[in-house]
């Protein structure tokens, strides 16, 4: 009998265990896959492991873009709460969609920020259009554009 409760115990602390480690992996596998799927639009993988970890956990965002004739764009922002990954990726696809509708397929930093959390979004062809945002932020400031 005694035998039988250590087993019972090893097994129990065994599958706990293999939980927590495929919890972990599934967890890393999420992030990976989001930030994969979103490197080019976000303007490079560092962008897109920023907004994934940024979103996923609440924490700052910061994004860093470059156009043409050397303009760079960089802008961030906190959001709100945490999100599962799953709202990650309904909010950046939300984001890239809305952008899309307006013909902006590479985004500079302050576009991303703006098809996120909302604001006003300069159009290639120079006009200014107002996107709602997929997702509630903390502190939104474009830090700056040169």
């Amino acid at each position: 009998m005694n035998r039988s409760r250590t087993f019972a115990a090893v097994l129990a602390a065994s599958a706990v265990l293999a939980g927590n480690t495929l919890a972990a992996s599934a967890s890393a596998s999420d992030a990976t896959r989001l930030a994969t799927q979103y490197s080019d639009w976000a303007g490079g993988r560092a962008n897109a492991d920023s907004l994934v970890a940024g979103l996923r956990n609440g924490s700052p965002i910061t994004l860093v873009t470059n156009g043409p004739n050397r303009n760079v764009s960089i802008a961030g922002f906190t959001p709100n709460a945490s999100m599962s990954y799953g709202n990650v990726a309904s909010a950046l696809s939300g984001a890239r969609r809305s952008l899309a509708r307006i013909g902006i397929d590479k985004p500079t930093a302050e576009q991303i920020q703006a098809a996120l959390i909302g604001g006003e979004v300069a159009t290639l062809r120079g006009a200014i259009a107002q996107v709602k945002g997929s997702v509630a932020a903390r502190g939104a400031s474009p830090i700056a554009s040169r």
